[in-house]
């Protein structure tokens, strides 16, 4: 984002800058209403994230003492303006990376829609976008079940609650406080899921971690998607200055090549267990 090139300017040129950035964001942001982007379906995902980074990169904006009052006044004016939450459906989100992959995940869990007993894990859960997906297109059975592992902290956690209570599905919801490598190792070490989704920390080894915890889970044949494996190659940052999560995803297909299939390698990758 251009923003972090202003935080290397001088104080000047960087309220200088941050103007003109805040007039071109909120021009691109006015080609598409809310309406708009809820038709646009994955393209609606790019106008949501755009918003939420722009929150989150001016919320730290109002904390700098170099920052102008002019500055300091457009950037509260952008904020009131653009809420960060948009209204889908029942829900609210502050973010989309859902829409992206919908298409795939309703091929890959198509013979799990609708069965019952059927269990999935998910690591890193946010607002609870993907697992109400998950909710209202595969665990549709009243005897399936979604565990979720995530820190549940701040504004997040309060919204995860909430659209899971507007779900009405919360009794087969399971939420897992803490750390992915602490939370997992409280699971007992059987292999119950059928669907494990990999989407927590970005950290290479957080991410080679969880998957080796997460495979000992997976049921033989069932399927296990990661997030991000592509998210390196789309960043213009140096790789040094980013996480790197396709790092760990490499290292553990490699390790675990005899004990899986690669189903799809993309942005995300998915995996099948072998069968027992």
């Amino acid at each position: 984002m251009r923003f972090q090139g202003f935080l290397r300017m001088e104080p000047a040129a960087a309220n200088e800058g941050i103007l003109a950035w805040l007039r071109e964001v909120e021009s691109l942001g006015a080609m598409l209403t809310n309406g708009a982007a809820a038709r646009l379906g994955p393209h609606a995902a790019s106008v949501d994230n755009l918003r939420s980074s722009v929150h989150a990169a001016l919320a730290r904006l109002l904390d700098f003492k170099w920052a102008s009052p002019e500055v300091k006044a457009a950037a509260r004016g952008y904020m009131e303006r653009n809420p960060a939450l948009r209204q889908v459906g029942r829900y609210r989100f502050s973010t989309d990376w859902m829409s992206k992959c919908e298409a795939e995940w309703r091929e890959v869990l198509s013979p799990l829609m609708g069965q019952p007993g059927a269990r999935v894990l998910e690591i890193g859960s946010f607002e609870g976008r993907s697992a109400i997906w998950l909710l209202e297109n595969v665990l549709t059975h009243p005897t399936s079940r979604i565990t979720c592992v995530d820190l549940f902290e701040g504004n997040a956690a309060r919204l995860f609650d909430e659209n899971i209570a507007t779900s009405g599905a919360g009794e087969r919801v399971e939420k897992l406080v803490g750390l992915s490598h602490v939370a997992l190792r409280r699971l007992p070490p059987e292999p119950v899921y059928d669907f494990i989704y990999v989407d927590g920390s970005h950290e290479t080894y957080d991410v080679l971690e969880d998957a080796v915890l997460c495979l000992r889970l997976l049921k033989p044949g069932g399927v296990m998607t990661f997030d991000d494996y592509g998210m390196a190659a789309a960043q213009l940052a140096d790789f040094q200055d980013i996480s790197r999560p396709d790092l760990g995803i490499d290292a553990f297909l490699s390790a675990a090549a005899r004990h899986l299939q690669v189903v799809r390698k993309a942005f995300q990758v998915t995996v099948r267990k072998n069968p027992a």
